[in-house]
């Protein structure tokens, strides 16, 4: 089978396949540093977490690179030489335990990083009141539909509907970053990799309370 003796949608979810596998085999090949990039560097990985993360991207991404290139065409026995080559990578990395840097221990660096806690806090309530503005003039627009044209009636709401999703997506990134901020005792993520879409009342790995520190400086400095 070739693309020229096929219709566009046998072949295009192949094409689309491709489109998505990269992620994939980047995580197979250099799993560990996929997955410090994807936690900003924060979440201590074991080397058993770093091995089943391994073996299911190379499931998914060599398994779903030749099933791509055999769906375009190519006969299996050529398509084995992809595939073969993502796991042959794959299997050279040396897998260590990720462990993340642990930060100075002094007040200065203390403060700062609470400092920068607050400060991704609050650029992350402040970004959550666009996608509210946006979705209320949605609303307003569909209130109101009877009373505007066609053409200026699609035109806002294609505009509030782009701009519901683009402060949508800053507000999530702006809450990732906020809730991958790492913790000043021991370095990992105050929040953990999992945990709730909020900030818990203590480190989950160190047990440092949240912004009890800052007390501590203030009582130093006051002596």
């Amino acid at each position: 089978m070739s693309l020229e003796d096929t219709s566009p949608q046998e072949w295009l979810p192949t094409i689309a396949s491709l489109v998505v596998l990269p992620p994939w085999i980047w995580l197979a090949v250099r799993t560990k540093n996929c997955l410090q990039v994807i936690t900003a560097r924060s979440i201590p990985f074991p080397k058993r977490t770093i091995w089943l993360t391994k073996m299911l991207a190379l499931i998914i991404g060599a398994g779903g690179l030749f099933g791509a290139t055999t769906g375009l065409g190519m006969p299996w026995f050529l398509a084995v030489v992809p595939a073969g080559t993502v796991v042959f990578f794959a299997l050279r990395e040396r897998v260590e335990e990720v462990i993340p840097p642990k930060p100075v221990q002094d007040s200065l660096a203390s403060r700062s990083s609470w400092d920068q806690y607050r400060e991704l806090r609050t650029a992350y309530l402040r970004s959550c009141v666009w996608p509210g503005v946006a979705f209320l003039f949605l609303i307003l627009i569909l209130a109101f539909a009877d009373k505007l044209s066609n053409a200026v009636e699609i035109g806002l709401f294609a505009f509030c509907f782009v701009a519901l999703i683009a402060t949508g997506v800053v507000a999530g990134l702006k809450q990732l970053k906020w809730l991958r901020w790492p913790c000043p005792r021991c370095g990992c993520s105050f929040r953990g990799f999992w945990g709730t879409p909020w900030m818990p009342k203590k480190c989950v790995y160190c047990g440092l309370p949240r912004e009890g520190n800052v007390i501590d400086i203030s009582h130093a400095k006051s002596r």
